[in-house]
C-alpha cells in the first residue's frame, strides 16, 4: 500500500515528517531490523538482468468493500480476457462475508486464482503470498480499489522492457501523489468506469511509449520485472505489516542494486483511495515515515529534490493538451473561441471576466481565459473548473510559440484584454501573433500609471502629472507592476495597443475622461458593468439577514463604543469589502480614533476584512464581520442595520461593485468626490459626495451632521 511522498496527502506527509524526527530516538534504541541503506544520488551498482521476457501476472489483495472490489475485478477481467495473463486474488481474511462470497464466485467464474489467509496478515504479506504463487513472472501489484482500462497491461509491460535496467513501472492516477493527475498536489476526483476508459485512451494518445524516471513506485499499481523481484526479494512484511511504506522500502533496495523506477504516463488507472485503513491511515503513515527514513537515511530529501524538478510536468501537460483539445467547439465558419486575458487577483475584474465568458458561451463560443503564472501563464476554459487542466502552463518567452500555436488551433478569433499585470511584454503582441482583432476593457489605470491606482508617494491621489511627474513618482514610491519599463516607452506601447483595438470599453464617463487625457487619439466607449435594475433594493433579504446574523447590537445602542450617554443616538455606517490602503483603511483608522477620542456618536461596521483588523477594533468604534461569500453579502449588510454605507476609497475607481451592493441593500452611500462612485451617486441621487481631502476630525464633523431619515 502506498506511503509517504508516494501517497497523495501533502498535509499528512508534512505531519509524518515531523513525527519521524521525534521517533528517531525510539527507533534507534529498538533492535536493528537490518543495517540502514542510505539513499545516494548516484548509484554505481549494475542490476542482475535476465535475458528475454516472462509472462505477466496480476496480484490483487482484497480485504474490505465488496462493491469497490468487484468493480476492480470486473475491470481487470475485461482487460485480460483472452490474454495469457494470470490473475491471483489474495483474500487477507476479510471480515466481510458478502465480499468473501462474491469474490469466491467471481474468481471461479472467470478463472482467477484465489488464495485465502486464515488470519489477517496485512497488505505486504498478502502481496508476498501472491508473489510466491507466480514465481518467475513479471508482476503487477494492484490495489482492489482501482479501475483499469483496455491496454493498461500492454503499455506498462512495454515501458518495463524498453530499458534493460527498469525495475518497476507505475502509471498515472487520480490519487498517486507524485504520479497523480491532473493535479499532483491537490485532491483529484476519482473517475468512474467510463471516465477511466476515456482517460486511458487520452493518456495513451498523449504519452504512449513515454517513460520518466521517478524516485519510487507507488503501490496502488506497481509493475515489477521478474529479474528485479528475484534480486531484490519480497516486501518487508515484518517492518511494514499493515502497509504504507513497503513499496518505498522495496524500491530503495532495488535502486541500491542498480534498478530504476519509471512512470508510464501513457497509462491511467483510477484509484478510489485508502478505504481499507479508515481512521488508522494517519497513524500508520506517521509510524512508517519514521521507519522508512531510519532504514533509508536521506529518503525524504531525495524525494523532495525530485519533486522540486517536477520531471513529469511535460507528460501531464501533453495529457492536458489532448483532453483540452478534445473539448474544442467547432461552429463552422463562426468564431470558435475567444481569449480573455486577465490578472490573477480576482475581485471585480474576475467578476467581469466570468460574466463576459458566460455571454460568449451562451452564443456557442468557447471562452478561454489566460492568467499570469510563475515565469509565464496558464490557460483555462471558463466553462471548466480552474483545476481541470492545471498543467496548461507556458514559460514565457521561451514557450511563446507553443502557446500561440495552441490558441490558433483552437480558432481564437478575438482577444479581450482585461488586465495585463503579471505578464511579460510578449502579451501585448498576442492578438497580432494570432492574426485576430482585440478589444480592451479598462478596469484601472495600469495603461498609463505604473502604480495602477493613481496614488502618489504620499498615498493620496496624485493628480495625474505629466511624464516627468510620473517618473518622479515611480522613483519615490516604486511600481505596482512586475515589469520594469521607462515611462515614455510604456505609454507609447499602451497607446499602440489602445489605438489598434477594435473597441476600448470603460465603465464610466469619469474613466473615459481620465483615459482620454493621456490617449487623446483613442475613442473610449462607456459601457456600465451592471444594469440599473440589478442595483435596486432587495427588500426580501432583510428578514433573512436579521435571523442569520444577530451578533451586532441595535443601531444607536452605543455598545461598540464607550462613555456615550445612555440612549444617545449613534450613527452607524457600513463599510463594505476588503479595505486596504487604496480602499480607505487609513481614512477609516483616523476617523475611528477621532470618534473614540471625542466620544462622538459614530461607529463603523466593516462587512469584509482589512489588512489589520485588530488595530481598527482597538478604537472601540469599529466592528468587523470578516471575509464573506458573495451570496451572503446582502444578508450581512442588512444585519448591520446601518443608516448608510461609507465607501472611503481614496483612488478614482472605475466602477465600484460595493457601491452597487450598498444600493441593493437599500443603503444610501457616502463617497469621496473621486472617480466613478462620485459620478454614479450624483447621477442617481442615492447618497452624498464629500471632499476627498477630509479626514479625521474634519471628516467626522461632516458625517455626524448627515441626515438619512428622508
Amino acid at each position: 500500500m502506498a506511503f509517504g511522498l508516494s501517497d497523495r496527502s501533502d498535509a499528512e506527509w508534512r505531519n509524518a515528517r515531523i513525527f519521524h524526527q521525534k521517533q528517531n530516538r525510539k527507533i534507534a534504541s529498538a533492535p536493528s531490523l537490518f543495517l540502514p541503506l542510505p539513499v545516494v544520488d548516484t548509484v554505481v551498482a549494475q542490476p542482475d538482468k535476465s535475458a528475454g521476457r516472462k509472462p505477466v501476472a496480476v496480484i490483487i489483495p482484497v480485504f474490505r468493500n465488496r462493491g469497490v472490489t468487484l468493480a476492480c475485478l470486473q475491470s481487470v477481467q475485461e482487460t485480460v480476457a483472452d490474454k495469457k495473463t494470470r490473475v491471483v486474488v489474495v483474500d487477507d481474511a476479510s471480515p466481510e462475508p458478502d465480499l468473501v462470497e462474491a469474490v469466491d464466485i467471481f474468481t471461479r467464474q472467470h478463472g482467477f486464482q484465489l488464495v485465502r489467509h486464515e488470519r489477517n496478515r496485512g497488505f505486504p504479506a498478502a502481496v508476498n503470498t501472491g508473489l510466491q504463487k507466480v514465481s518467475g513472472c513479471d508482476v503487477i501489484v494492484l490495489n482492489s480499489d482501482t479501475l483499469v482500462a483496455e491496454g493498461w497491461v500492454e503499455e506498462l509491460r512495454h515501458v518495463a522492457h524498453a530499458a534493460p535496467n527498469t525495475g518497476t513501472v507505475t502509471p498515472f492516477s487520480n490519487d498517486a501523489s507524485i504520479l497523480s493527475y491532473p493535479s499532483a498536489d491537490k485532491k483529484n476526483r476519482a473517475p468512474d468506469d467510463e471516465e477511466t476508459k476515456t482517460l486511458m485512451l487520452e493518456a495513451h494518445a498523449a504519452n504512449a511509449g513515454q517513460a520518466v524516471e521517478i524516485p519510487t513506485a507507488n503501490g496502488f499499481c506497481m509493475y515489477v520485472r521478474h529479474d528485479c523481484l528475484r534480486q531484490t526479494g519480497l516486501l518487508r512484511e515484518d517492518v511494514f505489516a499493515q502497509g504504507y511504506g513497503e513499496e518505498n522500502d522495496f524500491c530503495m533496495r532495488a535502486r541500491a542494486l542498480g534498478w530504476k523506477h519509471m512512470a508510464a504516463p501513457g497509462v491511467f488507472v483510477a484509484h478510489v483511495g485508502s478505504a481499507s485503513f479508515g481512521g488508522t491511515r494517519a497513524a500508520l503513515m506517521q509510524r512508517n515515515a519514521a521507519l522508512l527514513e531510519r532504514l533509508h537515511p536521506g529518503y525524504h530529501a531525495f524525494i523532495a529534490r525530485w519533486m522540486a524538478q517536477d520531471p513529469l510536468f511535460e507528460a501531464r501537460r501533453r495529457l492536458d493538451l489532448v483532453r483540452f483539445r478534445s473539448q474544442s467547439a467547432r461552429k463552422g465558419g463562426k468564431a470558435r473561441a475567444v481569449l480573455l486575458v486577465t490578472h490573477q487577483h480576482g475581485g471585480g475584474v474576475e467578476r467581469v471576466v466570468q460574466e463576459q465568458a458566460a455571454g460568449f458561451q451562451k452564443k456557442g463560443v468557447r471562452a478561454l481565459v489566460l492568467r499570469p503564472a510563475h515565469h509565464g501563464c496558464v490557460l483555462e476554459d471558463a466553462a471548466a473548473s480552474a483545476d481541470a487542466w492545471p498543467s496548461l502552463r507556458f514559460r514565457l518567452p521561451d514557450e511563446w510559440a507553443v502557446l500561440t500555436r495552441l490558441l490558433r488551433a483552437e480558432g481564437v478569433a478575438l482577444v479581450a484584454l482585461h488586465h495585463l499585470e503579471g505578464y511579460t511584454s510578449e502579451i501585448y503582441k498576442l492578438a497580432d501573433a494570432l492574426g485576430c482583432p482585440h478589444t480592451v476593457h479598462v478596469h484601472d489605470y495600469m495603461w498609463f500609471c505604473q502604480r495602477i491606482s493613481l496614488l502618489g508617494p504620499q498615498g493620496t491621489y496624485c493628480g495625474e502629472p505629466d511624464v516627468a511627474g510620473c517618473q518622479q513618482c515611480v522613483a519615490l514610491a516604486g511600481r505596482n507592476i512586475t515589469e520594469e519599463q521607462d515611462i515614455p516607452a510604456y505609454l507609447a506601447r499602451s497607446a499602440r495597443v489602445l489605438e489598434e483595438a477594435r473597441a476600448v470599453y470603460v465603465p464610466s464617463h469619469d474613466t473615459a475622461k481620465r483615459m482620454a487625457r493621456h490617449f487623446p487619439t483613442v475613442t473610449f466607449q462607456v459601457k456600465a458593468l451592471e444594469k440599473p435594475r440589478t442595483m435596486l433594493p432587495d427588500a426580501g433579504n432583510a428578514p433573512i439577514f436579521a435571523e442569520k446574523h444577530s451578533a451586532l447590537p441595535p443601531v444607536g445602542s452605543g455598545v461598540l463604543g464607550h462613555g456615550l450617554a445612555q440612549n444617545a443616538p449613534r450613527l452607524r455606517l457600513c463599510v463594505i469589502g476588503g479595505i486596504g490602503w487604496e480602499k480607505g483603511y487609513g481614512v477609516l483608522h483616523e476617523a475611528a480614533l477621532d470618534a473614540a477620542l471625542r466620544d462622538l456618536p459614530l461607529e463603523f461596521v466593516i462587512v469584509g476584512h482589512t489588512p489589520d483588523d485588530a488595530t481598527l477594533m482597538k478604537s472601540g468604534r469599529v466592528f468587523i464581520t470578516g471575509e464573506y461569500q458573495e451570496k451572503d453579502a446582502l444578508s450581512l449588510i442588512a444585519s448591520v442595520q446601518a443608516q448608510a454605507a461609507f465607501l472611503p476609497s481614496i483612488w478614482p475607481e472605475t466602477w465600484c461593485f460595493t457601491l452597487s451592493l450598498a444600493w441593493k441593500a437599500g443603503l444610501p452611500a457616502i463617497v469621496f468626490d473621486l472617480g466613478a462612485p462620485a459620478e454614479r451617486v450624483r447621477a442617481s441621487g442615492r447618497g452624498k459626495v464629500i471632499d476627498p481631502a477630509l479626514s479625521g476630525a474634519a471628516l467626522n464633523d461632516i458625517l455626524i451632521k448627515m441626515d438619512f431619515t428622508a
